[in-house]
Protein backbone atom coordinates (compact mmCIF):
# COMPACT_ATOMS: atom_id res chain seq x y z
CA UNK A 1 0.00 0.00 0.00
CA UNK A 2 1.37 3.39 -1.13
CA UNK A 3 2.47 5.78 1.48
CA UNK A 4 -0.27 8.03 2.38
CA UNK A 5 -0.26 11.93 1.12
CA UNK A 6 -0.98 15.34 2.58
CA UNK A 7 -4.56 16.41 1.95
CA UNK A 8 -3.49 19.30 -0.36
CA UNK A 9 -1.82 16.43 -2.73
CA UNK A 10 -5.59 13.97 -2.73
CA UNK A 11 -6.95 14.73 -5.86
CA UNK A 12 -9.22 11.50 -5.93
CA UNK A 13 -12.63 11.39 -5.20
CA UNK A 14 -13.24 11.40 -1.48
CA UNK A 15 -16.55 11.28 0.54
CA UNK A 16 -16.82 14.05 2.79
CA UNK A 17 -16.56 12.07 6.16
CA UNK A 18 -12.77 10.56 4.54
CA UNK A 19 -11.90 14.15 4.12
CA UNK A 20 -13.29 15.50 7.20
CA UNK A 21 -11.41 12.60 9.11
CA UNK A 22 -7.98 13.42 7.12
CA UNK A 23 -8.53 17.34 7.82
CA UNK A 24 -9.03 16.68 11.58
CA UNK A 25 -5.94 14.46 11.80
CA UNK A 26 -3.69 16.68 10.06
CA UNK A 27 -5.32 19.83 12.30
CA UNK A 28 -4.28 18.12 15.17
CA UNK A 29 -0.39 17.57 14.43
CA UNK A 30 -0.03 21.22 12.66
CA UNK A 31 2.26 22.85 14.60
CA UNK A 32 0.96 26.78 15.63
CA UNK A 33 4.07 28.52 14.06
CA UNK A 34 5.62 27.77 10.31
CA UNK A 35 8.63 27.09 9.56
CA UNK A 36 10.81 30.31 9.70
CA UNK A 37 12.83 31.33 6.51
CA UNK A 38 16.12 32.35 8.76
CA UNK A 39 17.93 28.70 8.82
CA UNK A 40 18.11 27.37 12.15
CA UNK A 41 20.98 27.82 14.85
CA UNK A 42 22.49 24.07 13.61
CA UNK A 43 22.77 25.57 10.16
CA UNK A 44 25.16 28.32 11.76
CA UNK A 45 28.85 27.77 10.21
CA UNK A 46 27.08 25.72 7.11
CA UNK A 47 26.72 28.72 4.65
CA UNK A 48 25.91 26.22 1.61
CA UNK A 49 23.15 24.64 3.93
CA UNK A 50 21.90 28.06 4.75
CA UNK A 51 21.12 29.19 1.54
CA UNK A 52 19.32 26.20 0.68
CA UNK A 53 17.17 25.96 3.66
CA UNK A 54 15.92 29.75 2.50
CA UNK A 55 15.23 28.29 -1.00
CA UNK A 56 13.27 25.48 0.34
CA UNK A 57 11.01 27.63 2.64
CA UNK A 58 10.78 30.08 -0.23
CA UNK A 59 9.55 27.16 -2.39
CA UNK A 60 7.20 25.57 0.25
CA UNK A 61 5.86 28.58 1.31
CA UNK A 62 4.87 29.36 -2.38
CA UNK A 63 2.77 26.41 -2.32
CA UNK A 64 -1.21 25.85 -1.74
CA UNK A 65 -0.48 22.90 -0.21
CA UNK A 66 1.33 22.44 3.09
CA UNK A 67 3.84 19.95 2.84
CA UNK A 68 6.01 20.79 5.66
CA UNK A 69 5.74 21.94 9.58
CA UNK A 70 7.89 22.76 12.43
CA UNK A 71 7.66 18.91 12.98
CA UNK A 72 9.75 18.06 10.03
CA UNK A 73 12.75 20.56 10.41
CA UNK A 74 15.26 18.42 11.84
CA UNK A 75 14.44 16.05 8.43
CA UNK A 76 15.47 19.11 6.66
CA UNK A 77 17.85 20.49 8.22
CA UNK A 78 19.43 17.11 7.76
CA UNK A 79 18.70 17.32 4.04
CA UNK A 80 20.16 20.71 3.96
CA UNK A 81 23.88 19.44 5.85
CA UNK A 82 23.70 16.40 3.90
CA UNK A 83 23.64 18.52 0.66
CA UNK A 84 26.47 20.74 1.58
CA UNK A 85 28.83 17.16 2.73
CA UNK A 86 27.93 16.17 -1.03
CA UNK A 87 28.97 19.20 -2.29
CA UNK A 88 32.29 18.83 -0.06
CA UNK A 89 32.83 15.69 -1.48
CA UNK A 90 32.53 16.77 -4.81
CA UNK A 91 35.37 19.51 -4.09
CA UNK A 92 37.34 17.18 -2.15
CA UNK A 93 36.78 14.04 -5.44
CA UNK A 94 38.40 16.93 -7.78
CA UNK A 95 41.42 17.42 -5.78
CA UNK A 96 42.13 14.02 -5.01
CA UNK A 97 41.77 13.43 -9.23
CA UNK A 98 44.36 16.45 -9.98
CA UNK A 99 46.61 14.50 -7.04
CA UNK A 100 46.26 11.57 -9.30
CA UNK A 101 47.10 13.00 -12.80
CA UNK A 102 49.71 15.09 -10.77
CA UNK A 103 51.31 11.89 -9.39
CA UNK A 104 50.73 9.84 -12.83
CA UNK A 105 52.32 12.36 -14.90
CA UNK A 106 55.40 12.40 -12.77
CA UNK A 107 55.85 8.88 -12.58
CA UNK A 108 55.23 8.22 -16.40
CA UNK A 109 58.04 10.85 -16.58
CA UNK A 110 60.43 9.32 -14.26
CA UNK A 111 59.82 5.56 -15.52
CA UNK A 112 61.44 7.09 -18.87
CA UNK A 113 64.35 8.35 -16.68
CA UNK A 114 66.84 5.41 -16.59
CA UNK A 115 68.86 7.34 -13.64
CA UNK A 116 66.00 7.06 -11.12
CA UNK A 117 66.63 5.11 -7.96
CA UNK A 118 64.22 2.10 -7.41
CA UNK A 119 63.01 4.12 -4.07
CA UNK A 120 61.62 6.93 -5.18
CA UNK A 121 59.94 4.70 -8.01
CA UNK A 122 58.25 2.78 -5.50
CA UNK A 123 56.92 6.01 -3.65
CA UNK A 124 56.01 7.45 -6.97
CA UNK A 125 53.98 4.51 -7.90
CA UNK A 126 52.16 4.49 -4.08
CA UNK A 127 51.30 8.20 -4.49
CA UNK A 128 49.47 7.11 -7.46
CA UNK A 129 48.05 4.13 -5.91
CA UNK A 130 47.13 5.61 -2.78
CA UNK A 131 45.37 8.84 -4.97
CA UNK A 132 43.83 6.27 -7.04
CA UNK A 133 42.36 4.98 -3.71
CA UNK A 134 40.94 8.13 -2.48
CA UNK A 135 38.93 8.80 -5.28
CA UNK A 136 37.68 5.01 -4.99
CA UNK A 137 36.53 5.86 -1.13
CA UNK A 138 35.28 9.43 -2.27
CA UNK A 139 33.21 8.04 -5.04
CA UNK A 140 31.79 5.23 -2.84
CA UNK A 141 30.68 8.00 0.05
CA UNK A 142 29.02 10.03 -2.30
CA UNK A 143 27.10 7.98 -3.62
CA UNK A 144 26.21 7.06 0.07
CA UNK A 145 25.09 10.68 0.77
CA UNK A 146 23.52 11.09 -2.78
CA UNK A 147 21.34 7.61 -2.06
CA UNK A 148 20.28 9.22 1.58
CA UNK A 149 19.58 12.77 -0.11
CA UNK A 150 16.81 11.09 -3.06
CA UNK A 151 15.16 9.29 0.42
CA UNK A 152 14.97 12.38 2.04
CA UNK A 153 13.66 14.64 -1.20
CA UNK A 154 11.20 11.68 -1.72
CA UNK A 155 10.06 12.38 2.13
CA UNK A 156 10.11 15.88 1.69
CA UNK A 157 7.86 15.97 -1.86
CA UNK A 158 10.87 17.18 -3.28
CA UNK A 159 10.90 14.12 -6.11
CA UNK A 160 8.15 13.81 -9.33
CA UNK A 161 7.49 10.63 -7.89
CA UNK A 162 6.69 11.60 -4.55
CA UNK A 163 4.14 14.60 -6.36
CA UNK A 164 2.87 12.05 -8.51
CA UNK A 165 -1.23 12.34 -8.64
CA UNK A 166 -0.86 15.98 -7.17
CA UNK A 167 -2.13 17.74 -10.52
CA UNK A 168 -5.02 16.21 -11.69
CA UNK A 169 -6.20 15.65 -15.37
CA UNK A 170 -8.29 18.22 -17.30
CA UNK A 171 -12.12 17.42 -16.61
CA UNK A 172 -13.73 17.09 -19.96
CA UNK A 173 -16.01 19.70 -20.98
CA UNK A 174 -19.51 18.76 -20.06
CA UNK A 175 -22.13 18.39 -22.79
CA UNK A 176 -24.68 20.21 -23.00
CA UNK A 177 -28.04 19.63 -21.62
CA UNK A 178 -31.08 18.70 -24.85
CA UNK A 179 -33.95 20.26 -24.28
CA UNK A 180 -35.92 16.93 -23.10
CA UNK A 181 -33.18 16.77 -20.14
CA UNK A 182 -33.76 20.20 -19.00
CA UNK A 183 -37.53 19.47 -18.78
CA UNK A 184 -36.77 16.50 -16.94
CA UNK A 185 -34.37 18.53 -14.05
CA UNK A 186 -37.52 20.92 -13.97
CA UNK A 187 -39.71 18.79 -13.21
CA UNK A 188 -37.81 16.52 -10.51
CA UNK A 189 -36.90 19.71 -8.77
CA UNK A 190 -40.83 20.94 -8.66
CA UNK A 191 -41.83 16.76 -7.40
CA UNK A 192 -41.91 16.70 -3.96
CA UNK A 193 -39.32 14.78 -2.72
CA UNK A 194 -40.92 12.70 0.26
CA UNK A 195 -43.83 10.41 0.32
CA UNK A 196 -46.26 10.43 2.32
CA UNK A 197 -47.15 7.03 4.09
CA UNK A 198 -50.45 5.53 4.17
CA UNK A 199 -51.61 3.36 6.71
Amino acid sequence: MPAKKPAGLIVRAETKAVRKERADGEAALKPREPLPIKPPARLAGHPAAGALWRRMIRMYSGLAAEIVSNLDQDMLVDYCILYEQSVEMDNLRTAARKNYNKSQRTLDRKAKDETVDAKVFIKLQNSVNWSLDEIIKLDARVDRKRSLLHTLRQSLYLTPRARAGFVPPEKPPEKPKTDMEKILAASEKLRPHAKQKTC
